[in-house]
């Protein structure tokens, strides 16, 4: 019968295993957004006479209207958990007269953020003649810092890294228009790659993680370094492994080598599984197991007992979860809809409704 037990388990999770894999397939080359550029310019530019193409490697457009030329290019960037198409609308003087959204996948409750507070809306009357930096967004490329230029937008806080990617795509559009049509260049501040101290951070933390497993005697320290975790890894740099980045990396949604943390972050955590078969990142960094384990050492509950024929029943229950999330993803196109995880609202304070309602039993589950 165990013989028999462990056969369904194994096809069961070899069923979830190739339906998900079918369904990422799916969802990377048959459910791209098809948008239609022409359309949308004629929607946001007035009086529209003619749209003519622009030869080149970026869909970039020439607009005659009414009120004058303006010109249209499109360019992307990796944002939280998806690729950020941007539009920008420059007209005859080189100025930003819009930016539009074209495609994107975030998590819906950042980016509305963006729409909220008039992110988009900043950056009408910036000149493509000079880059476009973002304010307030120490430690990312393009940072405002001592820059002396009116030429900037702000972040927006809570939701820096889609702020971060929407300036980039922007910048890099209007840095292919400046060369293309204006005959001026300039260095894109978001290409250029620097290395702060909260990259430095993360690789020592994930190198005390991987020297644990050849030096026995860190483990007694493996407590404080979960401790660490939570206050630098969760509330200071909010970078943790969540279901929605490993959708983003499965869609080959990924950022330039500028964003080390992205890069760290992979590493640290399916980098050791696939060439060490060791989960570091669940045992001594992610941040929420630690906020977990700690409760569980300050309630200072026994084991239930809870039998083994349970425990394998209940070990399939994650890969349950995570393949519902998959289906649903690709069946809705999106998967930033599937904001369920509940990081965001322990360490950044920002969820749903429903997320906070659910917080306090994934805290608790483990006691």
């Amino acid at each position: 019968m165990k013989g028999k037990k462990r056969d369904l388990e194994f096809y069961y999770l070899f069923f979830l295993s190739i339906t998900a894999i079918a369904a990422i397939i799916y969802s990377v080359f048959w459910t791209g957004q098809a948008v239609d550029y022409k359309a949308l310019i004629q929607q946001n530019i007035p009086s529209v006479t003619s749209v003519e193409k622009i030869i080149g490697t970026k869909p970039a457009y020439m607009v005659e209207a009414s009120g004058g030329r303006y010109y249209a290019v499109c360019d992307s960037a990796v944002g939280y958990q998806s690729r950020i198409e941007m539009m920008s609308i420059i007209d005859e003087k080189g100025l930003v007269e819009k930016v539009l959204v074209t495609k994107q996948g975030e998590t819906p409750i950042f980016f509305e953020r963006l729409y909220k507070q008039k992110y988009f809306d900043s950056f009408n009357g910036l000149s493509l003649k000079e880059p476009i930096y973002l304010g307030g967004a120490s430690g990312y490329t393009g940072y405002l810092a001592d820059s002396k230029t009116a030429n900037y937008v702000d972040r927006i806080s809570g939701s820096t890294v889609s702020s971060h990617a929407v300036a980039e795509a922007v910048n890099s559009g209007n840095l292919y228009l400046s060369r293309q049509i204006f005959n001026t260049s300039w260095a894109n501040p978001y290409d250029l790659f620097q290395v702060t101290w909260k990259d430095l951070a993360m690789i020592v933390m994930y190198l005390i993680a991987l020297a644990g497993v050849y030096i026995k005697k860190l483990v007694r320290i493996r407590t404080w370094i979960l401790l660490v975790s939570i206050g630098v890894l969760g509330f200071m740099i909010n970078q943790f492994v969540t279901a929605n980045l490993l959708f983003s990396l499965i869609q080959l949604q990924i950022p330039g080598i500028t964003n080390l943390k992205w890069y760290v972050l992979m590493a640290g955590s399916l980098g050791f599984i696939v060439f060490l078969g060791k989960n570091l990142y669940c045992a001594w960094i992610c941040p929420f197991g630690a906020v977990q384990e700690s409760l569980n050492k300050i309630a200072g509950f026994k084991p239930l007992g809870i039998s083994q024929t349970v425990i394998k029943k209940l070990k399939l229950v994650p890969p349950t979860i995570l393949w519902v999330a998959f289906i649903l993803g690709t069946c809705l196109g999106n998967y930033g809809t599937l904001d369920y995880q509940p990081f965001g609202a322990l360490f950044l304070l920002k969820a749903t409704w429903v997320i906070w309602l659910m917080l306090p039993v994934f805290l608790f589950m483990s006691l």
